[in-house]
């Protein structure tokens, strides 16, 4: 079991059409005006991750994932071929919420564009940090798919251990609600399965 280590992404370029996905917007639509200024607006992006490597244990139905165990069918199917996983919160900061506070009052229009990019901003942090991990872990291992809290029968109730794992207020500033709610709000958490040597 390794220790938990720190990186900090600097300008992270969300996908303009993945912004556009998550404002609703239609599929053949042109990058919005009002879109482009509050991208000029937050000027760059930056995210701050944290993440640990662990092993996987299988005991019958149930997995020892190092943090925590669990029976969840979709999270074993994700790790079959797997004896290891990294554990990783990332988060884009307050930046973004403290726009989207002050925007929720002046302008519905610039926070629904906030969300999305705060949004594809925080797909543009994982996706930076998977493609890197190969390089991290020395090895170039085959990974799989990211897979979070709250995707199948793999619940927010697995939060806590993951934030206490990793120590994510510590380690990055983030924060976990009683209602199992990150804060900042533009964060994830995720384990990323390493596909074992053929």
């Amino acid at each position: 079991m390794s220790t938990t280590a720190v990186k900090t992404y600097r300008d992270l370029q969300p996908d303009l059409s993945e912004v556009m996905r998550y404002a609703g917007a239609p599929k053949t639509a042109e990058p919005d005006a009002l879109m482009l200024s509050c991208l000029e607006e937050l000027g760059e992006i930056r995210g701050r991750l944290c993440w640990r490597q662990f092993p996987i244990l299988r005991c019958g139905e149930r997995m020892d994932l190092g943090f925590c165990r669990t029976s969840s069918e979709k999270l074993a199917a994700n790790l079959k071929g797997c004896s290891s996983l990294v554990l990783f919160a990332g988060t884009l900061g307050i930046e973004i919420d403290r726009l989207l506070a002050k925007y929720g009052r002046l302008s519905p229009a610039k926070a629904l564009w906030f969300q999305a990019i705060g949004a594809a901003g925080i797909e543009a942090l994982c996706d930076a940090f998977c493609e890197e991990l190969p390089d991290l872990l020395c090895g170039h291992p085959s990974l799989k798919p990211r897979y979070s809290p709250g995707f199948g029968d793999f619940g927010l109730e697995y939060q806590p251990f993951i934030f206490s794992a990793l120590d994510c207020q510590k380690q990055i500033g983030l924060t976990l609600t009683d209602s199992l709610l990150m804060s900042p709000t533009k964060s994830v958490t995720a384990l990323v399965g390493i596909r074992d040597e053929e």
